[in-house]
């Protein structure tokens, strides 16, 4: 059983992670175009990153966990704009 779910997934996952890799390798070349720009945006990300948002609830459980949503909600954008990057490389047109 294990066997046959390994074949079934083991590719998809070999091509998402390669498609994500290869997405991270074009968006820092993209950036380190114009690196003024990127330095900029990376520490206005990081700002928001330690920031608790203004709709966080009262009290520090409620803040901790909307400061972790808001590093789920980032890290999932960032892998999704990395695969679709990396996507452009493996489509084959």
């Amino acid at each position: 059983m294990a066997h046959e779910l390994d074949r079934i997934l083991f590719p998809g996952f070999l091509k998402d992670t390669f498609e994500i890799s290869l997405g991270a390798f074009f968006k820092s070349m993209e950036m380190m175009k114009s690196p003024q720009a990127t330095a900029e945006k990376m520490m206005s990300e990081a700002k928001t990153l330690v920031s608790v948002p203004d709709d966080a609830g009262e009290g520090l459980k409620a803040k901790v966990q909307a400061m972790a949503a808001v590093w789920v909600e980032k890290s999932a954008t960032l892998m999704n704009e990395c695969q679709t990057a990396g996507q452009k490389f493996t489509e084959g047109k």
